[in-house]
């Protein structure tokens, strides 16, 4: 066999190994999204009414119940990044990291210190000049509820002590299965008449509630559980986008080997079909040779 039919039988075989492993892997991620998705679905509706309720109860009590209410002035704010720890998932990191510099730019009156969770956001960030205040180490596919709760209180104890005036969450948004959008959200300070979703009417707001011992004991207790849910809810969408976005980048490559195969074997059986031409025509002169 010439040596062109056999440097493009080899470059076949590499192709469709590769293909076994974008197939594989586009799979893995199908079953993952499958089960993240379920647990970003149903994180959702919990995350919404707590939600509501703190918008409801800080509408009642005073404005200076809690540190955590009211507006100060920015001087300083934290931004935590939720990106990944692993790549072959197309442009999901890039876009984040794209969103956190324009975050930056458009505050850029203010100090912005950067929170990095995901190894790969970290990494780019540093790769454009910027520097981390604080990266969590944690593979964010593995986070418990527990573990979130206590970076939670990380960001809150930062804003308590006057370190810094305001908390984003820069993450991706999962709207569905085929749109996801990255987003910044504030959480720090809380801003009752921000928590006030369009969709609820004054009337089912302003219904009185019998509520036990008090709204300000009850709103104390809930401030902190609904940042941690805030935060819990942000990654789990971030982590539903993520699997999204490895899943379409693993089947574009696995199209892409399809199309790549078939124009190797096209040209494997032309040179081939050269090759026996080749042969065939040798044979012949040889044998008009000798007579």
């Amino acid at each position: 066999m010439a040596k062109g039919t056999k440097e493009l039988k080899q470059r076949i075989v590499g192709v469709k190994n590769i293909q076994k492993i974008t197939r594989a892997m586009e799979m893995v991620a199908s079953q993952k999204l499958k089960r993240l998705q379920g647990r970003a679905e149903s994180a959702r509706p919990y995350s919404e009414k707590v939600q509501q309720m703190v918008a409801r109860l800080a509408g009642s009590v005073r404005s200076d119940l809690s540190p955590l209410l009211g507006e100060r002035e920015v001087k300083s704010a934290a931004n935590l990044v939720i990106s990944s720890d692993k790549g072959l998932c197309g442009g999901y990191n890039t876009q984040i990291v794209r969103k956190a510099r324009e975050l930056i730019r458009e505050h850029g009156e203010t100090e912005q210190q950067l929170y990095a969770l995901g190894t790969k956001g970290a990494v780019l960030l540093r790769s454009r000049g910027h520097e981390i205040q604080g990266q969590y180490e944690d593979i964010v596919e593995k986070l418990d509820f527990i573990r979130v709760r206590n970076i939670t209180r990380d960001l809150v104890s930062a804003f308590l002590s006057g370190e810094v005036d305001e908390v984003r969450l820069v993450y991706t948004a999962f709207i569905s299965a085929g749109r996801q959008r990255p987003t910044v959200v504030s959480i720090l300070p809380i801003q009752p008449s921000s928590l006030v979703g369009e969709d609820e009417d004054e009337s089912s707001a302003n219904i009185d509630f019998i509520i036990e011992p008090d709204a300000e004991a009850l709103l104390k207790d809930l401030l902190p559980k609904f940042l941690e849910i805030k935060v819990y809810s942000a990654i789990l969408e971030s982590l539903a986008s993520e699997f999204t976005a490895r899943r379409n980048a693993m089947k574009q490559a696995t199209d892409a080997a399809d199309d790549m195969l078939g124009a190797l074997t096209r040209q494997y059986n032309r040179a081939r079909q050269e090759s026996i031409t080749n042969e065939l025509l040798e044979v012949t002169s040889g044998a008009e040779a000798l007579k």
